[in-house]
């Protein structure tokens, strides 16, 4: 199917999955996804600024080994005590139990008194008060208490609650201009503590009485957390007279948080605008611009509810709105798989076409697949096979492909030759401009490739003068086929290799230039990086290695110096397979010839067969020298130095620096374990076992 058709394609599907999704939503499966609203509310409630009752005291009876009777008649004392003092009011959001049979106490004539008293209209002695509101406190279906209704339909008329009717009965209050007749309810966020007193201490005879003058008194039998009714969005269990004080805070004090009808409106109208976005903008993209997109758009539409709720105190419900645009990038990125498919099938096919000498299907194949830096060095490698067939043209075809869909830089005047002495201006097609380090087989140099204007390095060996004329035609073989190994692999943390060949008589391997640092930079004791960061690059190495192993090629030289990281990109690199052999259990293996000794493992130390295991170990060590600026076995030559890593068991790095959790002892041990079999079965799971460290270390 061509790319316009299938895009098309997309779109409806989408299209037809964001409609079904929004009548799903909002009509017979809302109250399941309305837990989406409930969840991004919860987590912004715990922010929001509440300002406590301020002149409001909570007087608890305790009613542990005291009888109902009792509770009723020190509820008598209480009151009798506060309706003697200057208190300014008191609320009984939770008054004792009495039975419909039982007569009322005789303190119930105080709640018509001269200091006003407010309680329940629900409760038996609402029949001796004149001052009552409706107090029905009913929590969602998950028991998480985050909406009071300021009016209660009774008896066919409108009937305050309990909080509005102490705030109305107030000479002081004046009513928040945010809430209107069509916003009845508010809701509840947070709890901002109250002074508590002991019944008891104020019971006392010498109790002042300047202490309570002015105040509001909540009177309960709930004393705090052991009395607490509902669990509020911020997590906090309160019991009813604090809930009832943070209403009337919030009410009194205009901080009500709530949901006008215009704001209900916009609720419903985003949703529809997301889906509309997602029906025009996903189908068209790539799975990296889908996730990008879909991470930004969800994190406006939060960041925008939190910015309503923290600071205009009003409840934009977007969860719903989040839950069906990331349907709906997950949809679009399921459909863009379909893609990706085709072209890493396409890849392959080239691939194999290409290794087979058959030039223009690969190319063909090629064309087909998605621009990225594998299929780049795939056509780079196909121009170099159509020149070796003496078709410049199609070469010239090749790159010109490449420049229209990887986009090209500008080709400079010249090149900069002024290379040190000893140094060639020129190996074969590449011009060198600077030496930039030794690998393991000989010199690296920044190269330039003029035909792309690609900059490269270049690891040359002069091949015919390190080798006698024995052994050369065996160095000659094992260098080309290090090349032929390490350019199998094509991941994003591993260097690539485009080319390689022999010239005045130098033997080279162009290869990626990548611009970082090697992590032997931050094995000094005074530049240690953070634990967290460590972990997290030796996870991505063990990654690397992991696909390395399937590919069969070890590595054979894991150490930090042929780690490469870049601090601004945050991009890492293995970098000089100069000693990966391709593992053949047909050849002769040479054991240790090539590598650093206290990196090594056990195995190639005694010249035994390698497997991935080998490099894991390596790994384990590189990691060891990270955390604590030091390998963990160290000796003045190489006999003590291979008995230590052949018997002893490396220190424990949680001991030595802070930070590190216990567990990355455990990873250590069981990387470095002695035995191949007891080391961790890949790098895969090597890499999971750091990441788990890393979420614990600092």
């Amino acid at each position: 199917m061509s790319e316009k058709p299938k895009e098309h394609r997309d779109r409806l599907v989408v299209l037809s999955f964001v409609s079904v999704l929004l009548v799903l939503i909002y009509g017979p499966l809302a109250s399941w996804f309305v837990a989406a609203d409930r969840f991004v509310f919860d987590r912004f409630a715990a922010s929001v600024r509440s300002s406590p009752l301020e002149d409001g005291i909570i007087i608890s009876i305790d009613p542990s080994r005291k009888s109902q009777d009792e509770i009723i008649r020190e509820y008598g004392r209480i009151l009798e005590t506060l309706t003697n003092q200057d208190v300014k009011r008191i609320i009984l959001a939770e008054p004792p139990v009495i039975d419909d049979a039982a007569e009322l106490p005789d303190w119930s004539t105080l709640l018509n008194g001269d200091t006003p008293v407010f309680l329940p209209a629900s409760h038996r002695l609402a029949a001796a008060a004149s001052r009552t509101g409706i107090l029905d406190l009913r929590p969602d279906s998950d028991d998480i208490l985050r909406e009071s209704r300021l009016w209660q339909l009774q008896g066919g008329t409108m009937a305050p609650s309990l909080p509005l009717a102490v705030a109305l009965a107030s000479q002081d209050y004046s009513a928040d201009p945010r809430v209107s007749l069509a916003d009845t309810a508010i809701f509840l966020t947070n709890y901002e503590p109250i002074e508590r007193l002991d019944p008891d201490e104020v019971l006392r005879a010498d109790f002042p009485s300047a202490a309570l003058s002015g105040k509001t008194i909540l009177l309960d039998a709930a004393p705090e957390y052991v009395g607490a009714v509902a669990q509020l969005p911020s997590r906090q269990y309160a019991t009813q007279s604090e809930i009832t004080a943070q209403l009337l805070a919030d009410v009194e004090q205009g901080q009500s948080v709530i949901s006008p009808t215009w704001l209900r409106a916009i609720e419903l109208l985003v949703p529809a605008l997301l889906a509309i976005v997602a029906a025009l903008f996903l189908p068209a993209r790539n799975r990296r611009d889908v996730i990008l997109l879909c991470t930004v758009t969800v994190l406006v539409v939060i960041l925008v509810e939190g910015l309503f709720l923290l600071i205009g105190r009003m409840r934009l419900d977007m969860g719903r709105a989040v839950v069906m645009f990331l349907g709906a990038s997950i949809l679009s990125w399921w459909l863009v798989g379909t893609i990706r498919k085709a072209s890493v099938t396409a890849f392959k096919r080239g691939s194999d076409f290409l290794a087979a000498g058959r030039l223009e299907p690969a190319f063909a194949e090629f064309r087909r697949c998605e621009a990225n830096e594998p299929l780049a060095s795939a056509m780079y490698k196909l121009s170099l096979a159509f020149e070796e067939q003496a078709m410049p043209e199609r070469a010239e075809a090749v790159i010109d492909w490449m420049k229209r869909t990887q986009g090209s830089t500008n080709v400079p005047n010249k090149f900069s030759l002024g290379g040190k002495e000893g140094t060639p201006k020129r190996l074969g097609r590449y011009v060198i401009e600077r030496r930039i380090g030794r690998g393991a087989m000989g010199a690296v140099y920044l190269a330039r490739d003029p035909r792309i204007n690609r900059a490269v390095a270049l690891k040359v060996i002069p091949i015919e003068k390190e080798f006698e004329d024995e052994d050369l035609a065996e160095a000659r073989l094992r260098f080309f086929r290090e090349a032929e190994s390490a350019g199998r692999l094509t991941h994003p943390n591993i260097i690539t290799v485009y080319d390689c060949g022999e010239d005045k008589h130098l033997a080279y391997i162009a290869m990626e230039y990548t611009q970082g640092v090697p992590l032997t930079t931050f094995t000094d004791p005074k530049k240690l990086l953070a634990p967290n960061k460590a972990l997290e690059m030796c996870a991505r190495t063990a990654e690397a290695l992991d696909y390395a192993h399937n590919q069969g090629v070890i590595h054979r030289d894991i150490k930090p110096a042929n780690i490469l990281y870049s601090l601004r990109q945050d991009h890492l690199k293995i970098s000089d397979f100069g000693v990966a052999r391709l593992t053949d259990n047909n050849r002769t293996k040479t054991g240790i010839v090539l590598g650093t000794p206290m990196y090594m493992s056990p195995e190639q130390l005694g010249a035994e067969t390698l497997t991935g295991h080998s490099d894991l170990f390596s790994l384990g060590v590189t990691l060891y020298e990270l955390l604590v600026g030091e390998v963990p076995f160290k000796a003045t030559n190489i006999a003590v130095l291979m008995t230590k890593i052949t018997t002893e068991d490396p220190a424990p790095v949680s001991n030595r620096r802070p930070g590190i959790p216990p567990s990355v002892d455990a990873v250590l041990f069981k990387a470095l374990a002695k035995r191949p079999e007891n080391r961790f079965t890949n790098g895969g799971e090597m890499a999971i076992a750091l990441r788990n460290c890393a979420k614990y270390a600092s």
